[in-house]
């Protein structure tokens, strides 16, 4: 299988940045990781964008959703003390995987230098990154009384934490500030996240298929895939169910009724799939 061209660094590619499909209206999105490390970053992704939803929010309500965010992110990093290093790898490899395009004919040169810049600056942001994330948490009695609170409902009211209730009473702007603040630390690796996925994604073109009574099977023939990517625009509320080895990929749509139970569909669903091996 050829290696595609990402996006970012073609010719006639009007656009550098890539835009993630999955905002797009009326377009249904489903990954699903191929490894334990993307499964990691696909975690960190989630929670970095709801933290960041979060905190644009100006509701007291949101930024103490955020709290909640910033500690879950913490405990999942706490649990993989290796993500450094694995991210650091994941980055290495893409800078090797890119310096393969140089001198291509349909390729930006000017475009690839700068990619392969961005992951350097990201790579060497990571590097300096220290092994114990999280620990700074511990050094503000403030966090850690909230945090320690966190798995009890209804602990977080103003009876128990008298603190939380009078910070959730300053401004907006002044919530906001200390939100930022307190993600610091782990901005070099959300940043390295969000680039090792961006070229991952943009790494592969999507090619069309039609699911027969919502089911779907490609051979691979030893493929090794990072991540699996669908898309579809049917109007139907589907759920998409994605097993995979080396040998073949398999795809099961069904629909959710109203009652929120999942039912088999009948006939002919068009969609987009992406092998992502970048």
């Amino acid at each position: 299988m050829p290696q595609t061209i990402p996006t970012q660094i073609r010719h006639n590619d009007a656009m550098s940045e890539f835009v993630d499909q999955r905002l797009t209206s009326g377009l249904q999105v489903f990954e699903f990781p191929c490894n334990e490390r993307v499964r990691t970053m696909l975690r960190l992704e989630c929670l970095s964008l709801r933290y960041k939803m979060l905190e644009q929010q100006d509701c007291s309500a949101s930024h103490e959703a955020a709290l909640a965010t910033l500690f879950e992110l913490y405990d999942l990093l706490a649990n993989r003390s290796d993500i450094k290093n694995e991210l650091l790898q994941e980055l290495e490899r893409q800078r090797q995987q890119l310096s393969k395009f140089e001198g291509l004919p349909d390729v930006s040169s000017d475009r690839l230098r700068a990619v392969i810049g961005e992951i350097s600056d990201i790579f060497a942001a990571l590097g300096d990154v220290r092994l114990r994330l999280g620990s700074h948490l511990n050094e503000l009695e403030f966090l850690m009384a909230i945090k320690g609170r966190t798995g009890i409902p209804a602990g977080n009211c103003s009876f128990d934490l008298p603190a939380l209730a009078v910070w959730l009473k300053r401004t907006a702007a002044d919530r906001r500030l200390a939100l930022q603040e307190w993600l610091g630390p782990l901005r070099p690796l959300l940043g390295a996240v969000e680039l090792g996925l961006k070229l991952l994604r943009q790494g592969a073109s999507p090619a069309g298929y039609a699911a027969q009574n919502g089911s779907f099977e490609l051979g691979l023939s030893g493929q090794q895939i990072r991540l699996i990517r669908i898309e579809t625009r049917d109007a139907r509320e589907l759920v998409c169910d994605v097993s995979s080895n080396k040998y073949v990929v398999a795809v099961r749509f069904r629909q959710l009724d109203q009652a929120l139970k999942l039912h088999p569909i009948s006939g002919s669903t068009d969609f987009e799939l992406t092998l992502c091996d970048f």
